[in-house]
């Protein structure tokens, strides 16, 4: 495979791992909110649901995507505790969870009197299917499910800017302030949870990358693919959510007092008109399962391995998983966001901080030290 083709198809796959039920929900959100100020709301989000991933990708590329040596000073034991709670909240405790709950909302466009155990229950058993052969994950990532989603997202963007000057457009004077649209863009990027992934999905993408390089060419080119895919996915996702803070700024008047949830189908019904039950189903969906495919075979993975230490295959694992995922995504979007706000908050600044140390201390050869997380997390809950 010629090295731009993989770096092209690799990003792809980067995009569209992160890119998952709440990107498409918390852009729009922080938009909304902006009063006006979207490049600074945007710039926010930015930093947090794009800049600070990727410095996670960037630190685990240089510790050759090992966790156990990313994370060695919080010890063997810390590692694993750290491991399985993230994995956990990412997989089918949250995220997975949430990705079933926001498809069957964009199932409801098309079906409305859809059941959430139902689509609940189908979106598990494709993504049980897609999953089994975890070595096509990425190769199916990045060159099948992200061009459809990339397509459906950009029609709605085009339609919705073109159409946002019919909209009443936020005035930019508006009583709140930049620094307010910048603050809550910020935070709004934790909910997100991109850094955690970070750190499990570059396992992916290096082991990827590591089976289409040979042994001669693995550590002279590996580097140069690995960084030039962190560019591509990482420009292509703030491409896209610069765009859905701007739609989510000008069609504000329009998203007053409604649902996170709701916002991307109300600004699609309003400039795609019929069309767009259709097209934000495939929009969604695909986010969703883009998300949840990875996301399953991780926490399959790390339940397969290092908890039960290979007592039972890939295949129950994941049955295991999407079980869990399937009776926690019962609790809707509302109820799952409700634990894991409070998580995230306490947690996502100390990850910040250690992986900005870890990456210091790797290229200037520095032993790496658990301090920097624990004094970010111990002054963060002071002030709770």
């Amino acid at each position: 495979m010629k090295s731009k083709w993989l770096a092209l198809s690799t990003g792809f796959a980067l995009f569209s791992m992160f890119f998952g039920s709440g990107n498409l929900v918390f852009p729009i959100t922080v938009g909304q909110g902006s009063e006006g100020h979207y490049m600074l709301a945007a710039l926010g989000i930015l930093l947090t649901g794009v800049v600070v991933p990727f410095l996670g990708v960037f630190g685990m590329m240089l510790y050759k995507g090992d966790l156990n040596s990313f994370f060695s000073s919080f010890g063997k034991k810390g590692t694993f505790i750290f491991s399985f709670l993230a994995l956990a909240l990412m997989g089918p405790f949250g995220v997975l969870a949430r990705c079933l709950t926001v498809a069957h909302g964009a199932l409801l466009l098309l079906f409305p009197n859809a059941s959430l155990l139902v689509s609940s229950f189908a979106m598990c058993c494709v993504i049980y299917f897609l999953s089994v052969n975890k070595s096509k994950i990425v190769t199916l990532l990045g060159t099948v499910l992200t061009p459809f989603l990339l397509v459906a997202i950009a029609a709605i963007s085009f339609f919705g800017l073109s159409q946002g000057s019919t909209i009443e457009v936020a005035n930019a004077n508006a009583a709140g302030s930049g620094w307010d649209a910048l603050k809550m863009g910020f935070f709004q990027g934790y909910q997100t949870m991109d850094l955690l992934a970070a750190f499990f999905f570059s396992q992916f993408v290096i082991s990827y990358l590591r089976n289409q390089l040979s042994a001669a060419d693995e550590n002279n080119s590996m580097l140069n693919i690995f960084c030039k895919s962190a560019m591509i996915g990482a420009g292509i996702l703030s491409i896209v959510y610069f765009a859905l803070v701007l739609l989510g700024s000008i069609y504000s008047p329009l998203l007053l007092d409604k649902p996170p949830q709701e916002m991307l189908g109300i600004i699609a019904m309003e400039s795609l008109g019929s069309l767009a039950a259709p097209c934000l189903c495939i929009v969604i969906i695909f986010a969703c399962l883009t998300t949840a495919i990875v996301l399953t075979s991780l926490f399959a993975d790390f339940l397969c391995n290092s908890v039960v230490s290979n007592k039972i295959g890939n295949p129950t694992a994941l049955l295991i998983t999407l079980g869990i995922g399937f009776f926690v995504s019962t609790f809707d979007f509302a109820g799952i966001a409700r634990y894991l706000g409070p998580i995230l908050e306490a947690v996502y600044p100390a990850l910040i901080v250690l992986t900005i140390s870890n990456i210091i201390c790797k290229l200037c050869s520095l032993k790496a030290s658990h301090w920097p997380f624990t004094i970010s997390i111990l002054a963060k809950l002071s002030c709770l």
